[in-house]
């Protein structure tokens, strides 16, 4: 694995712990205003992606990519929605860890739909992901 890769799963890592705890405070604070005011920051970084993505530009305008783009953009947001309500009702400690079973929804979709290879290795993964997860919020 090269350093690149290291380093930035390990900032994947930190911003994505870190952003479990600052969901709860906003969530404790403004409630479910703290998904339009995490939108409204995810918009503001958008001249970001200009800057770091310039080898992606010019747009491609694929309908049928970009549909499958809102398609997932939607789905994230209502999955934020509702992670936020939980934040809301139960422990940080709780929700954020059962959230991070969504690879094995993912994992199981590409078996179904895609056809990907389901090796023992990626069904001990799966097993490991669950007991991980159970153990976390025992």
């Amino acid at each position: 694995m090269s350093v690149t890769v290291l380093l930035g799963g390990a900032a994947l890592l930190i911003f994505w712990g870190v952003w479990g705890i600052a969901a709860k405070f906003a969530a404790q604070q403004v409630g479910m205003q703290a998904l339009i005011w995490s939108q409204v920051a995810s918009l503001g970084m958008f001249p970001l992606y200009f800057v770091f993505f310039k080898d992606m530009l010019p747009v491609e305008w694929k309908i049928n990519g970009i549909a499958w783009a809102l398609v997932s953009g939607a789905l994230g947001v209502a999955g934020t929605a509702v992670l936020f309500l939980l934040l809301r009702h139960a422990p940080v400690s709780l929700v954020v860890p059962i959230s991070a079973l969504y690879p094995v929804v993912t994992v199981a979709l590409a078996y179904v739909f895609l056809h990907e290879e389901m090796s023992p290795m990626r069904i001990a993964g799966v097993v490991c992901a669950v007991a991980a997860v159970w153990l976390l919020t025992a």
